[in-house]
């Protein structure tokens, strides 16, 4: 029989679209003689919903019509989604296909990990400390990773607003700096501050959305690449490197998901990428240069566990050659699937879905007997 696989997306995350968008190439991509896709979508309010409309995206508008709200549970049978009127639905795994917060953050993951129920990708604890960028960055350098200085704010120190832009002139960070949302993801709110007037006011607008914003000094001559990893049986496989193509000064959000031109969507065939990103895969590197880029990304995918199959991205000086490591993705777009095509050892869309579900059905087992140590015991068995 084949196995059944709640596939878990949308939320009330800014990247819920995206959301919507990767679900249904998951699932479009899904081998239907191994894995029963049972879609789950998540509406604005975090409800967990099922309806037979949620494999048409032509129904989001941008919410699906003729759901129902169901939660999750263990039943003797096992892990089974149940509808709150109807008989609960068994399955062998969740695989959360969030963006951003209220789902790529850890949160589901911990639900679902309290629940006993397998969860594709990073654990909750890893997934939470991936959306932080400023703890990322410290995780990586505390294994050796190059990462750029930075400084971070909530909205009590900008109020301060004089000692928060020393505080950014003595790490060094200087003029043109990059402000970014810390726990926001594809790089929705980032922007560039040229003067310590523009600081403040792009800092005091990424804390209307986001509870932290994060100043690092801006890359001179930049250029990017990024690498997804997956642990195939102990041992790290790394996909294609990309290097993105930006047409405009800053990789922001529009200019990721809402450029023109590129592959199908909803396909697990070859394509060029995520909603029409540009970008060279596999470009020409010196060697130097590729072995920063794969080494440092190893060194992070082991720090947080060596699960699912994360994009990480870096930074780069095309004139010094100088790395650094920019930010880690557990849930990237698409799951980064065409870099997977175009790895070392190719793997198919498909055959990614696969390697996520099997490796979480492996590893997220929790017992359901008594927990307590006999010496622990404070209440009669």
């Amino acid at each position: 029989m084949p196995r059944k696989i709640a596939v878990l997306f949308g939320g009330s995350s800014p990247e819920h679209d995206v959301s919507v968008v990767t679900a249904q190439q998951v699932m479009d991509a899904v081998d239907p003689a191994d894995y029963d896709i049972v879609p789950v979508y998540a509406d604005f309010e975090n409800r967990f919903l099922v309806g037979p409309r949620l494999r048409d995206v032509s129904t989001y508008r941008p919410k699906p019509s003729g759901t129902a709200e169901i939660g999750f549970g263990w039943g003797e049978r096992g892990a089974e989604i149940r509808p709150v009127s109807g008989a609960p639905i068994p399955i062998d795994c969740a695989m959360p296909v969030f963006h951003g917060l209220y789902g790529e953050d850890g949160r589901v993951h911990g639900l679902l990990e309290w629940l006993g129920i397998p969860v594709t990708g990073f654990s909750a604890t890893h997934s939470a400390l991936a959306m932080r960028k400023d703890l990322t960055k410290t995780i990586a350098a505390d294994v050796g990773v190059p990462v750029l200085p930075h400084v971070t704010a909530d909205r009590n120190k900008l109020r301060n607003a004089k000692a928060f832009v020393a505080e950014v002139r003595e790490r060094n960070i200087g003029f043109p700096a990059i402000v970014k949302p810390v726990n926001l993801g594809s790089s929705i709110g980032v922007g560039i501050a040229h003067d310590e007037d523009e600081l403040v006011q792009l800092c005091a607008g990424v804390l209307t959305k986001d509870s932290l914003v994060m100043v690092e000094p801006r890359v001179p001559h930049l250029v990017e690449y990024n690498v997804a990893l997956r642990n195939d049986a102990g041992t790290i496989r790394l996909s294609a490197i990309e290097r993105p193509k930006p047409s405009t000064e800053l990789l922001d959000f529009k200019e990721k998901y809402l450029s023109g031109g590129g592959g199908a969507k909803g396909s697990s065939l070859p394509s060029q990428g995520m909603l029409s990103l540009t970008r060279d895969i596999n470009p020409e590197l010196d060697e130097a240069r590729r072995e920063a880029v794969t080494r440092n990304a190893v060194k992070v995918f082991r720090a947080f566990g060596s699960r699912g199959a994360p994009r990480l991205d870096f930074l780069c000086n095309n004139e010094t050659g100088e790395i650094w490591f920019n930010e880690i993705n557990p849930i990237p777009g698409s799951y980064g699937y065409f870099l997977w095509e175009r790895a070392e050892r190719p793997l198919l869309f498909p055959e990614l879905v696969a390697h996520l579900v099997e490796e979480a059905l492996a590893t997220s087992l929790k017992p359901f007997d008594d927990p307590v140590p006999q010496g622990a015991w404070l209440l009669p068995r």
